[in-house]
């Protein structure tokens, strides 16, 4: 082994002058060589060995290298430096140039080939092409780095950006499809489907899949009501508004006309891209609404019109008996009124939810038996028992009195309209449980299976008929099934055709923790319960 001279410092790559490492057995040449680079502006240190010039290589400006050594062959000095310093040129150098070694050296990634004796002149161009590749070669080197650090980062923006977007449009989607209205963003001129939200299926019958790329007029019934709404558009946005409401009929996917309220917002785009948000709602309950308030109260007024007219014409004339009569059908048809009127304002003030319960320690045996004694009259002109079946301990929880009696009430008198006279209803009331149970029982024609789902909805009836003629509304089971929601209980039926039916309802012994993001208006738990 060779022993290596102490290494002289070297100033850091790429600054003036540029620093040549020679690497050369022959001491003569080594000399000559610093001398000449050393003039020409050069910073030179050199090597005589192959383990001398790995102690010493840096990451010089250049190298030139002899092929020949006494301890080695040069161009393992090449493949060594290209493996640890790949942007440092290497020049080979040879006294018995051969094409087989200019060739292998070149393969290996020698820079450049020079034949000894060396010219000076072509040393020094070759030299200063070497330090400016190196010069280049770092800069590209630099710049592609700089360049893969930037692309990383634009990749990064980019992706979290676009789980920002995909969030936000996540969260959007998640947000339309809790709503109870239909959404239905519409792409301008072709007035085709961009969007819908899941509520559409139970308002028009669709799949939202269904309706994507579709255009508007597939959901009117006919050209005019799709033309009334393009008509009202256009109309919105030469007045400047961007928002318009109003009501027309779609079309179900069966085919049915639905009754909807629309409201639509107009939004401001480039070229083609502009777009109308429009938001449906049914209002087809409203129209029934309007349509059994007519239908309930024409005949009522018809009478009060009839007795109105006969009193006014001949007084004087009427026998006190038929006076009292017609007194008491008026007094009778103005109390039928009262009992609608009440029970719509009890469903819109329900549907608003504005619905507030008064809570208090309630026991519902005695409540039940007040029920069954107030309607034992009614029960016993039609020749109907009222039996109590009630355990020896009280049933006590947090309700609102009045409500509750309300909805126990709803079913007796349900019961007894429904029952043939000799037959018996039952009055239930016990403890299952975190909850009591309250049930009415009669024998009546019972229910069809596939009436039952209808009957707790607005104007919910059956093809059953009261046994004595009496009218029903079929809003009461509607209401009571939002009284009974209101304090966290549940309601329901159990019947068979012709086996009669059995209405019931069941309230916590403790209501639980008040949720209000499932129940609007005034919460069970802030009403103090008192004991």
């Amino acid at each position: 082994m060779i022993p290596s001279p102490p290494a002289p410092p070297l100033p850091a790559a790429g600054l003036e002058p540029p620093t040549i490492i020679v690497l050369d057995d022959d001491p003569a040449i080594r000399d000559l060589l610093q001398v000449r680079l050393r003039r020409s502006g050069y910073k030179v240190f050199s090597a005589g060995s192959y383990e001398e010039f790995i102690t010493l290589m840096t990451d010089c400006d250049a190298v030139l290298c002899d092929i020949i050594l006494a301890d080695g062959n040069g161009l393992h000095a090449l493949k060594w430096t290209r493996q640890h310093y790949p942007h440092t040129p290497v020049i080979m150098m040879t006294g018995e140039p051969t094409y087989e070694t200019a060739a292998e050296a070149i393969r290996l990634g020698a820079y450049d080939y020079l034949a000894k004796p060396i010219n000076k002149d072509e040393l020094l161009s070759t030299l200063a092409r070497a330090v400016e590749h190196r010069r280049l070669a770092l800069t590209k080197a630099r710049l592609e780095k700089e360049n893969e650090s930037y692309r990383l980062e634009l990749e990064q923006r980019v992706a979290e950006r676009t789980q920002a977007l995909r969030e936000s449009q996540e969260f959007l989607t998640n947000l339309t499809n809790t709503m109870a209205d239909a959404v239905i963003s519409i792409k301008l001129p072709e007035y085709r489907i961009e969007y819908v939200n899941q509520a559409v299926r139970h308002i028009l019958g669709y799949e939202p899949e269904e309706l994507l790329n579709q255009t508007l007029p597939i959901l009117y019934p006919d050209k005019a009501g799709f033309e009334a709404f393009v008509q009202k558009q256009a109309m919105m946005r030469q007045a400047g508004k961007n928002q318009i409401r109003l009501e027309q009929l779609l079309r179900h996917k069966s085919d049915k006309l639905v009754w909807t309220e629309i409201a639509t917002s107009f939004l401001e785009g480039k070229g083609q891209s502009a777009q109308i948000i429009s938001v449906v709602r049914d209002i087809s309950q409203r129209s029934l609404l309007l349509g059994v308030v007519a239908h309930e109260l024409r005949g009522p007024l018809a009478l009060l019109k009839g007795f109105s007219e006969v009193l006014l014409e001949d007084i004087q004339s009427i026998d006190p008996e038929s006076l009292s009569k017609y007194l008491t059908s008026i007094n009778s048809t103005v109390v039928r009124m009262f009992t609608l009127l009440n029970e719509l304002l009890d469903v819109t003030s329900i549907e608003l939810g504005q619905i507030s319960l008064n809570l208090e320690s309630v026991d519902l045996s005695q409540l039940l038996r007040a029920q069954a004694s107030d309607y034992s009259y009614i029960a016993n002109k039609k020749k109907i028992k009222l039996h109590e079946h009630l355990p020896a301990e009280d049933l006590i929880c947090p309700c609102d009195w009045i409500k509750i009696s309300q909805v126990i009430s709803n079913f007796i008198d349900n019961a007894i309209k429904y029952s043939e006279p000799e037959t018996t209803i039952e009055l239930i009331g016990e403890r299952r449980g975190a909850n009591i149970w309250i049930g009415v029982k009669d024998q009546g024609p019972g229910i069809k299976p596939d009436e039952i789902q209808h009957l707790f909805k607005n104007f919910g009836k059956t093809s059953s008929r009261p046994t004595g003629g009496e009218k029903s509304t079929g809003l009461g089971l509607a209401i009571c099934k939002k009284i009974i929601e209101a304090h966290f209980g549940e309601i329901g039926v159990d019947s068979n055709p012709g086996q009669g039916a059995t209405f019931w309802f069941t309230l916590p012994l403790s209501p639980p923790p008040f949720s209000r993001s499932s129940y609007q208006g005034k919460s069970p738990l802030e009403k103090e319960v008192t004991a």
